[in-house]
């Protein structure tokens, strides 16, 4: 007897018309299970079936950590630390938690791009979702290939019958540069096959357009080309890519940049005089002008937690606190006259410099610190962030690791700040929690969170410009795209640029965003950058001033150890081990 293979399907709202309309396809949820020969019956049927295909897409998102509960990205990398103390991610060793190896994922779109021609559907919608399918088996493959180099390449469903030899069935490793070719080639396929954009159907408004599939070539390609230039060719390419196709990849990525750039279709997002507040709607404000690809939230339906676990501590609902920025991050953000970016706590003889308001301290930072990092005594949620260590009465530091602890002995004033820092305990361990992405306003509970993720963003690509310009020898092309997005942050241009400016300005604009980590990777450097690192945190005091009104004191700062937070990350762990099967896969180098 013939089995029916039976599909989730959606129901689908038609929404002509309706130009005001901006809920994201993917939030329509299950309301029925349809026989396959109903799903390819209608283009509702098939729309349906592409929603799992791009709930799977591997965009980490807000809903991607590693190793532990709430064990974000940027907390294994130099940009942030994990406040809990508990947890694989607190480990010195940063270790094999990065793997995503899910061929039943491109099984299913696999099974999808060979069904949908037999849709009975007319041809320009076929058209269309296929590439849409091509699209996601691409990004499918980025992210496998970025983990652990050559992995097979499968692109059609394997079928298996009772009796069959299963090992004929295994796909052995191509080489890394197969990969990334046949992911160039499938973008170029597909993109003028899929629409410039949705203006004329917004209730697809955040499906994959073409500049999606030309951000996605951009990005790919640049990793092509470091792995070439900056890895090591290995195990005949299943690892590594020949250093003499370096330039050619970064060809290819700085031309799909262009595409983009050159269409017209996308720019900074620069509505607010207030730069800081700019930068920080970016990443609030659902359909800007910058965004290429989006993942919505909608809740109850489809949401995730980013705000519940990263509330500052007298802030929180429950958990909390979980990034907390590293000093080494916030000294990145220069201030905007362009010099570095160091904090002055000291004067030039080492003596504290002590300042009338903590936020002194910050004066003349990027406003780009200020949008995605909460300072101490920043205003939040309709409070302050009271972020102490302690007290300083005539030259004697008191402080202590409890948030109930007073001063005087018998009076009323905290000691340590209501949000930290301690050394112990759930509260900061740097002094700072993360701000880029936060609601500003409301107190979000588990789950109810629903900022939008950008997969791909202008400020990316002029990003992913910029660098490969500056490889194939084009500083001019290179600077001025860099000093675009210096210009929206309201810092100082660059009068001249270099490799390290750019990787430092790709560092300060997508920070928190996912992209640290794999950079560190990708340029080889993470086994230097992480090697045996020590982090820091800031420590504000108060001088303390019998009967005085605590808010009319002055602060001083100190720089100190981040507790028990180092990190470690050995060669092997460019790469990430493959898991094994019958006959088994020739394994990435470190792990045989």
């Amino acid at each position: 007897m013939k089995r029916i293979k039976t599909y989730s399907v959606f129901l689908i709202l038609l929404l002509s018309g309706m130009v005001s309309c901006k809920k994201d396809f993917l939030d329509r949820q299950p309301k029925n299970l349809v026989a396959e020969s109903v799903a390819y019956s209608s283009v509702s049927g098939v729309t349906a079936l592409t929603v799992t295909l791009y709930n799977d897409l591997p965009a980490e998102d807000f809903n991607y950590t590693v190793s532990d509960e709430a064990g974000y990205l940027s907390t294994t990398t130099d940009e942030a630390v994990r406040t809990y103390v508990w947890g694989n991610i607190n480990n010195a060793v940063i270790g094999n938690w990065f793997g995503d190896w899910d061929y039943a994922r491109i099984r299913r779109v696999n099974d999808f791009i060979e069904k949908v021609p037999g849709a009975a559907i007319d041809n320009d919608s076929k058209k269309r979702f296929l590439a849409e399918a091509r699209f996601i088996r691409a990004f499918e493959y980025f992210a496998l290939v970025k983990r652990y180099g050559g992995v097979p390449l499968v692109t059609r469903v394997q079928t298996y019958q009772t009796g069959d030899d299963v090992s004929g069935l295994v796909v052995p490793r191509n080489k890394e540069q197969e990969i990334y070719d046949f992911i160039s080639a499938e973008l170029d396929a597909v993109a003028a096959d899929l629409p410039e954009d949705y203006s004329s159907d917004p209730a697809n408004a955040f499906r994959a357009n073409r500049y999606s599939a030309l951000a996605l070539k951009c990005r790919a390609m640049l990793y092509a080309a470091s792995s070439a230039k900056y890895g090591t060719l290995q195990l005949n390419g299943l690892v590594g890519i020949n250093s003499s196709m370096a330039n050619s990849y970064w060809q290819k990525s700085l031309d799909a940049a262009d595409l983009i750039i050159k269409s017209g279709k996308y720019r900074l997002y620069d509505v607010n005089a207030d730069k800081a507040a700019n930068f920080q709607q970016l990443f609030l404000t659902l359909g800007n002008q910058e965004a290429i690809l989006t993942k919505v939230f909608q809740s109850p339906g489809k949401t995730h937690s980013f705000d519940f676990y990263n509330a500052p501590q007298s802030f929180k609902i429950d958990y909390g606190n979980t990034t907390n920025p590293t000093l080494e991050m916030v000294e990145e953000y220069e201030y905007t006259d362009g010099s570095p970016g160091i904090l002055k706590v000291n004067d030039n003889a080492g003596n504290p410099i002590i300042y009338n308001r903590p936020a002194d301290l910050f004066k003349g930072k990027d406003p780009r610190m200020f949008a995605s990092i909460l300072t101490p005594f920043d205003s939040w949620q309709g409070g302050i962030l009271e972020v102490r260590r302690g007290v300083i009465d005539n030259g004697v530091k008191r402080t202590s690791e409890s948030l109930t602890a007073v001063y005087p002995a018998g009076g009323t004033f905290s000691i340590v700040g209501k949000d930290g820092p301690l050394t112990t305990g759930d509260p900061s361990k740097t002094g700072f929690y993360i701000k880029k992405f936060m609601d500003p306003v409301n107190r979000v509970p588990s789950e109810r969170s629903t900022t939008p993720w950008m997969v791909f963003r202008y400020g990316e690509v002029l990003l992913n410009y910029a660098e490969a310009a500056f490889e194939l020898g084009n500083n001019g092309a290179a600077m001025d795209v860099i000093n675009q997005l210096r210009s929206r942050a309201g810092i100082a241009p660059l009068s001249m640029v270099t490799l390290d400016k750019i990787r430092h300005e790709r560092k300060v604009e997508l920070a928190f965003e996912n992209h640290r980590f794999w950079d560190l990777r990708r340029w080889h450097i993470a086994s230097t950058v992480l090697n045996n690192t020590q982090f820091h945190a800031l420590y504000p005091w108060i001088m303390w001033q019998n009967g005085a009104d605590p808010n009319t004191m002055k602060y001083t700062f100190e720089k100190a150890v981040a507790p028990k937070l180092s990190r470690t990350f050995p060669e092997k762990l460019y790469l990430e081990p493959l898991p094994q099967q019958n006959p088994p896969y020739i394994q990435n180098p470190g792990y045989q």
